[in-house]
């Protein structure tokens, strides 16, 4: 068995002379609990993703480093976490003087090719790290489910659409079908392709035959989902000033979240199957065998439990924090399942690893080349650590200000108003620390939360102020608070001079002037049926 095993590994490795290609697939929105690989229970949810995890490495343990979508891709590609250098909002993306994974990889002779959204990266950053590029995002979703201003209306649920899912109209999918045109004729190697998709980003509507594809009475067999209202829990969870308030969710019944989250998996299902039509493309082109493959993602979403919809920036709960995971690398071990915490940045760090190509860029991602090619654990004892919130007024305007001006009927708007709160209590600036067993959520101007993950995996109890846990929660805090000094700051790699340039020094040109105006639904891939 030890020898048809080594035969194996050494007849699926690349040549020891050339550089493997990586396709990263990344859609938005998906929240690990949500496969049946990670443990749900309802069945023909994520054939395609399980049935790769079967050929590779699957991390039980993923976590993100942010909870919204530009955060979370900026920390995830530079390697450093937000409280560094600043890319709190969905507006602050990385810049051509910050180094970033992707420019490494360009640098070093990769051909860097993107598909669909950005919310990573700023125009100069784009010239300097990318090869090239295409807008490919999204899929239709149908009309609201609820007339404004009924209940409902803000709870992200539509209609569905009457497009297939198989039609080119769907950008999620068009990606892909570019992708693989791409790879079957003649691409320049090593190549990284990232696929950033719409994935399962609210609204919660799906294509023709997906959005339909599990009943919420299916979905009652086998979830529960979270409580409301849970006394003791944060400010933004409850109904007196939080997301249901200003949502309007609270007089919802629990058969409407039981819908969401039933349209949730099936645009889950719909993202798994063109994630399977990627993995035959890949096959198809005859570059299997020296391309190694990550799917991930850049949160989850809350689908209905707690009774809440979407995501939150102050929220570091585990259904946005825990994401799918898996690696399947040319000469690396199937069917491994490593229980050890991991961050997305690792994704990217194990990647310049397996291309054996290292940087004097300082950042704090930790590669699992060892975890994917031998099978190993990796370090159980690792803490991860995610962020968010606001408390800097500019932040709160900026952040504010883009969900606020379609009000009333826009469905951001609720948002907006929550976090343009006075006093900072809409979403206050939070920091996170977890392992396997415990996770604690310190918000200096809110409620903290303690978990005790062993008896409460679910996290529906708040024993932050209990006293039998102070011990915990002062270790924990520790922790926190060395982490917080030893990542405070990083020193540039490129130096200056310490004399003054030549007078007179040009100007260059404005590195803001490709700013554009957002639009929250638009950039995340939310078309319309109207538009076809």
């Amino acid at each position: 068995m030890k020898a048809a095993l080594t035969m194996l590994l050494v007849s699926g490795a690349v040549a020891a002379d050339a550089k493997m290609n990586f396709v990263f697939s990344f859609p938005d929105t998906l929240r690990a609990e949500s496969y049946n690989s990670y443990g749900l229970k309802v069945p023909g949810v994520s054939p395609n993703l399980d049935a790769f995890a079967a050929e590779g490495t699957r991390f039980a343990q993923a976590h993100v480093m942010h909870t919204q979508c530009s955060p979370s891709r900026c920390t995830m590609l530079t390697g450093r976490y937000m409280h560094i250098s600043g890319h709190r909002t969905q507006t602050h993306l990385v810049q051509d003087y910050e180094q970033n994974y992707f420019r490494i990889l360009k640098d070093h002779g990769y051909y860097v090719k993107w598909y669909g959204k950005n919310d990573a990266l700023s125009a100069e950053s784009f010239n300097l790290s990318v090869s090239e590029w295409k807008g490919s995002i999204g899929y239709p979703s149908g009309s609201n489910a609820f007339s404004y201003p009924e209940a409902g209306y803000f709870s992200f649920l539509s209609t569905g659409s009457s497009v297939p899912g198989n039609s080119t109209q769907c950008a999620d999918y068009d990606g892909v079908v570019d992708a693989v045109n791409w790879m079957k004729n003649s691409p320049p190697e090593p190549f990284l392709i990232f696929l950033p998709s719409r994935g399962a980003h609210p609204p919660y509507g799906a294509p023709s035959g997906w959005h339909t594809k599990f009943s919420p009475e299916d979905v009652k067999k086998y979830v529960s989902l979270r409580p409301r209202n849970i006394p003791g829990m944060p400010v933004y969870m409850g109904y007196e000033n939080g997301i249901p308030h200003w949502r309007n969710l609270s007089t919802l019944s629990d058969d409407t979240f039981y819908k969401i989250q039933s349209v949730y998996l099936g645009m889950i299902a719909y993202t798994d199957w063109i994630f399977g039509e990627l993995l035959k493309g890949i096959e198809e082109s005859g570059l299997k065998d020296r391309t190694a493959v990550f799917f991930s993602s850049d949160h989850g979403d809350f689908g209905g439990d707690y009774g809440l919809v979407e995501k939150w920036p102050g929220s570091l709960a585990d259904v946005l924090t825990h994401v799918p995971l898996v690696a399947r690398i040319p000469g690396g071990v199937a069917g491994h399942v490593s229980l050890a915490p991991v961050q997305t940045a690792d994704i990217l760090e194990t990647m310049l690893d397996l291309a054996g190509i290292t940087d004097p860029f300082v950042r704090f991602a930790t590669s699992f080349k060892n975890i994917v090619m031998n099978g190993t654990e990796g370090d159980m004892s690792r803490f991860v650590y995610s962020e968010g919130g606001f408390h800097f007024q500019n932040a709160i305007d900026i952040e504010s200000g883009e969900c606020t001006k379609k009000c009333p009927t826009g469905l951001y708007c609720p948002r907006g108003k929550e976090e343009a709160q006075p006093g900072n209590n809409g979403s206050p600036r939070a920091t996170m620390i977890r392992n396997n067993t415990a996770k604690l959520v310190y918000r200096p101007t809110g409620v903290s939360e303690l978990y005790d993950l062993l008896n409460d995996p679910r996290e529906t109890k708040n024993v932050y102020l209990s006293p039998d846990y102070a011990s915990l929660r002062n270790e924990l805090t520790v922790s926190l608070m060395d982490w917080l000094v030893l990542t405070s700051d990083v020193t540039p790699v490129k130096q200056d001079s310490r004399g003054p340039p030549k007078y007179p020094y040009p100007i260059g040109p404005d590195p803001w002037s490709a700013i554009s105006p957002t639009d929250y639904l638009t950039i995340n891939g939310v078309i319309s049926d109207e538009d076809f």
